[in-house]
């Protein structure tokens, strides 16, 4: 075989061998794990199977609204309640506008359409909450509106309705503190957009019972959700996670590295959106509250928040130079009406470049070892409690890269002892987010992997 013909034989030979590797891992978690998980692995036993027959949802905003649709799309007869009218009214809305555009496309009836709405009935009252098999918050993410809500939603509720908050980094424990039945407590974190995005996490505060578990894993199923099963901490395990990925990029911006580069180490890493233009969607200005609630939670239990490198960007883009996100038309992009997003040019000179550019690969083994490393520790400290709602929590959940079949198994395939090393080498140069889980140390000193 001469030489060329050669190369071409191994450059074969070698993508089978990726796209092998890539579907050994996908396969794994994705058929596998999934299986187990949609089987009922992480369900209590010694419960029969529930249903929902009514629900109440406390906020008709983007996630209330979403959370409404899916509910009466199965059958589910749903209370949707607001402050005022106006915003109930438009809750409702968001169910119409896009049943209205299925009749449009010809996949849905007129009648059907109809039907579907009678089963939301939009409101202010919370009496109307009486009969709810289920209580779903799903308000601002401030403690003392929630405690207000709870109090008021239990007070016309059965003793064995559940309550449950979407709070996406509150812990549960603490808002339980407001119910009266804290056994009926739980947390239900939906993903934004709900109708689309196919993952709940369910969240254990420390008295929710074993039947109340139980019941809400079943709405989950019910509404065709997958859920994962998650202990109780701030953030959880999918913001805690999701943010070391928008926050890496944020601090690589803060380093001088050029954004349109982190954009793309991002996309060529796998994930479905570059850290700057997501940290967007889900709104600097989120990052900022969610920061200054955090330092005020350490503050009252007499401790000093460790201080991430980008904290001080996120506080600039939103106090100083009001570009909250997205929704607002100015984040890390500019979203013109009518035109496409780009850039915000004022970046430049915001965060000059530095002259010491990264490589591309340095890049991308920052943004996901951070994430891999992360979820590594949620899963050593029993945040999450299998390597199954691990894995798929992280594809589902926030997109991480679906090739590599999640972010352990992400590990398993660099090999432990190798992400370690790389691990040690990021942390010797970037900072102690990079140093590996002691759990890591330990699987690569035994040999093993995540299984």
């Amino acid at each position: 075989v001469d030489f060329e013909t050669g190369c071409r034989i191994e450059s074969r030979y070698f993508a089978e061998l990726v796209v092998s590797q890539v579907s050994k891992n996908m396969i794994g978690t994705l058929w596998f794990q999934l299986n187990a998980i949609n089987k009922g692995k992480s369900r209590p036993d010694g419960f029969a199977r529930s249903s929902v027959k009514k629900l109440g949802v406390l906020g008709a905003g983007m996630m209330g609204a979403g959370i409404a649709y899916v509910s009466a799309k199965v059958g589910i007869e749903v209370v949707l309640l607001d402050t005022t009218h106006e915003a109930a009214d438009k809750g409702k809305a968001y169910s119409t506008n896009l049943l209205d555009k299925q009749v449009k496309k010809g996949r849905l009836t007129a009648g059907a359409r109809d039907e579907f709405l009678a089963r939301i009935t939009p409101t202010t009252d919370f009496a109307k909450m009486e009969g709810c098999d289920l209580v779903i918050e799903a308000v601002f993410e401030d403690r003392g509106i929630k405690a207000e809500v709870t109090k008021k939603t239990e007070a016309v509720l059965a003793a064995s309705a559940t309550f449950a908050s979407n709070t996406s980094t509150l812990p549960i424990t603490g808002l339980a503190t407001a119910s009266l039945r804290p056994k009926n407590f739980i947390g239900l974190h939906f993903f934004s957009p709900v109708d689309k995005m196919p993952l709940v996490e369910i969240i254990l505060g420390a008295e929710t019972s074993p039947e109340t578990l139980a019941k809400g894993f079943d709405y989950v199923q019910q509404i065709k959700k997958t859920p994962i099963v998650v202990n109780d901490s701030r953030g959880f395990y999918t913001s805690r996670v999701f943010a070391t990925y928008i926050m890496e990029g944020a601090s690589l911006l803060l380093e001088g590295q050029h954004p349109r580069a982190i954009e793309m180490a991002g996309l060529k890493a796998g994930m479905p959106v570059g850290p700057l233009a997501l940290h967007d969607e889900v709104s600097l200005s989120l990052s900022h509250h969610i920061l200054e609630q955090t330092r005020k939670d350490f503050a009252a239990e007499g401790k000093v928040l460790p201080e991430h490198p980008a904290n001080a960007l996120i506080e600039k883009m939103v106090k100083a130079l009001d570009r909250p996100g997205k929704k607002a038309g100015k984040g890390f992009y500019d979203y013109p009406q009518g035109g496409e997003k780009h850039l915000w040019k004022g970046l430049a000179e915001q965060f000059p470049l530095s002259p010491d550019q990264l490589e591309q690969s340095e890049l991308i083994d920052r943004l996901m070892y951070v994430q891999a490393n992360e979820a590594a520790k949620c899963f050593e400290e029993n945040v999450v409690m299998t390597v199954a709602d691990t894995n798929i929590g992280s594809i589902f959940g926030w997109g991480f890269a679906p090739h590599q079949g999640g972010a352990l198994q992400f590990i398993n395939a660099v090999g432990v002892a190798k992400f370690v090393a790389r691990s040690e080498a990021l942390a010797a140069k970037y900072g102690e987010r990079f140093r590996p889980a002691a759990l890591l140390k330990k699987i690569a000193a035994e040999g093993r992997r995540f299984e």
